[in-house]
């Protein structure tokens, strides 16, 4: 660089740097001084953060237009990330009825009013995938079949996923004209759905399981196929479907009277199709309310209210009746429950919905040959649910142990539970305030139901109570299902101002036990 170069590159730094200064000074007489925070005064202490909430929540099925209810689902017990959830998603409002009565019309009549609004997620629930579920779209064959209400999910040991139910023919003069249960089957986690598998209908041909010879069901007023359920064999791979409301009038003496007679039928390639359909009483020990089921390892349990039974059984009924199978429901051996007392003259239709001594539901612990659970709501001294259980297969039975009660509530209603693949039972329940308002609770047992967790509350706010113009009366189940390491589940809520199915997602560890 020569000299002439030199002085001209000094005195083009020397102008930059006084430019900068300048502008630096400027910049600082103009700036205005920072506000001074204000002294904290003597002993002042800044709020804790809030609580972070133990349950995930949030509204999962149907809005303000079609709504959500009796929603169910089932997890992937080899992967949780992978969730699938169904409701019965029904018009909010029926064509040509006004508002506030915006149900002045059945809905039974109207095509499409009610379809499986359904979910999916692989991410644990982070996110979801909407659809409806494939069964009603499904051929010419279905043309007729334009609703599914009462939907149903279960998954087996290795993660098959089956989710259905029950598509109804629509007519504009029939209240309640033909239909049945279906379902569709998921190998992938609920990415991709078979075709539809038929199950216990009214309807015959080369698809549909067929009844057994003798049996009568009734064929109207959604029997025999009403409110669907499935359990699982882990054991034998057995998948058995069962609808709790079916009818029969083969013992009653008057071709108009019936009473209730609940079915099944089994599945030996993972719910792809189903053999004969079975009634789970017989008239020796005919049914008064409706059966419940549970599949053991190797075996199958049912109970049901009977309203007589052998005299050898030396029983006054109606009478709560245990039964256990080792030949997937072809025989059971049977016998009256003495630590189950039915109040006499009260009504044995719905199990515990009145509080009358019966049983509500029988779980059974996949961890363990013979280990049976049984549950029972008690309204009274405060409201509470109480588990006894067996390990040997219904021969003798454990003390009733009680889960503690909530506060404030005058009642409970729609109770789920169930065991997890890993030995924990989980139920779920709602709680019920002064005017009708409600509260989803929880808890667990780790020990086959001898003690349980603190009731642990769900829904992170009241929902209140449910508008019977808004369909909410088609909200009769909540759902429940559990990984290893957490509790899910599913019910109906009108936080939003209108029907909805809520999902929440809890950490089992989060369920603190008494000393």
């Amino acid at each position: 660089m020569n000299r002439a170069t030199m002085i001209l590159f000094l005195r083009a730094t020397i102008l930059c740097f006084g430019l900068t200064g300048v502008m630096a000074s400027v910049q600082a007489q103009t700036q205005e001084p920072a506000a001074e925070r204000p002294t904290p005064p003597p002993g002042f202490r800044r709020a804790p953060p809030p609580p972070k909430p133990v349950a995930e929540e949030y509204l999962l099925l149907g809005n303000e237009t079609r709504g959500s209810g009796e929603a169910e689902l089932a997890v992937d017990p080899t992967n949780p990330d992978n969730i699938v959830a169904t409701g019965m998603g029904t018009w909010q409002m029926i064509p040509g009825c006004e508002a506030p009565e915006v149900n002045c019309k059945d809905f039974h009549n109207f095509p499409n009013s009610t379809h499986p609004v359904s979910a999916s997620t692989s991410d644990g629930g982070r996110t979801w995938k909407h659809f409806i579920l494939p069964i009603i779209d499904q051929g010419d064959d279905y043309k007729d079949r334009t609703r599914c209400p009462d939907p149903f999910a279960g998954s087996t040991k290795d993660g098959v996923l089956l989710v259905g139910c029950e598509p109804r023919e629509t007519d504009p003069d029939r209240y309640d004209p033909p239909g049945g249960t279906a379902l569709v089957v998921s190998t992938d986690g609920g990415r991709t759905w078979s075709k539809r598998v038929e199950g216990i209908s009214d309807y015959t041909g080369p698809n549909f399981p067929k009844f057994a010879p003798g049996l009568k069901p009734r064929h109207a007023a959604h029997s025999p196929w009403d409110r669907p359920w499935l359990t699982f064999d882990d054991r034998t791979g057995a998948v058995y479907l069962y609808s709790s409301g079916g009818q029969t009038n083969i013992d009653t003496g008057h071709p108009d009277t019936y009473r209730t007679q609940s079915y099944f039928t089994v599945s030996h390639d993972k719910g792809m199709s189903f053999g004969t359909i079975n009634a789970l009483d017989t008239l020796e020990w005919p049914q008064s309310g409706r059966a419940d089921i549970a599949a053991g390892l190797g075996s199958l349990a049912e109970i049901y209210v009977a309203r007589e039974v052998p005299d050898s059984e030396n029983a006054t009924c109606p009478c709560q009746v245990w039964g256990i199978s080792f030949d997937e429901g072809k025989t059971f051996d049977r016998h009256v429950m003495e630590n189950v007392t039915i109040a006499q003259g009260a009504a044995t239709g719905f199990g515990p919905r009145g509080g009358n001594g019966s049983l509500g539901k029988v779980i059974a612990d996949p961890t363990t040959e013979g280990r049976f659970s049984v549950m029972r709501y008690m309204p009274e001294p405060a409201p509470h649910h109480e588990f006894s259980t067996t390990n040997d297969n219904g021969k003798t039975w454990s003390d009733w142990t009680s889960v503690s009660s909530v506060p404030g509530a005058e009642g409970y209603i729609k109770h789920a539970t169930k065991y997890s693949r890993w030995g924990v039972i989980g139920l779920v329940w709602k709680a019920v305030y002064p005017g009708g308002s409600f509260e989803l609770w929880s808890a667990i047992s780790r020990d086959a139901g001898r003690t349980f967790s603190e009731p642990l509350k769900v829904s992170s706010a009241r929902s209140q109570p449910r508008n019977y113009y808004r369909q909410s009366m088609n909200d009769d189940t909540d759902s429940i299902d559990m990984s290893q390491d957490h509790l899910y589940t599913l019910w109906g809520d009108t936080r939003a101002g209108f029907q909805a199915s809520w999902f929440g997602k809890v950490a089992l560890s989060s369920y603190q036990f008494g000393e």
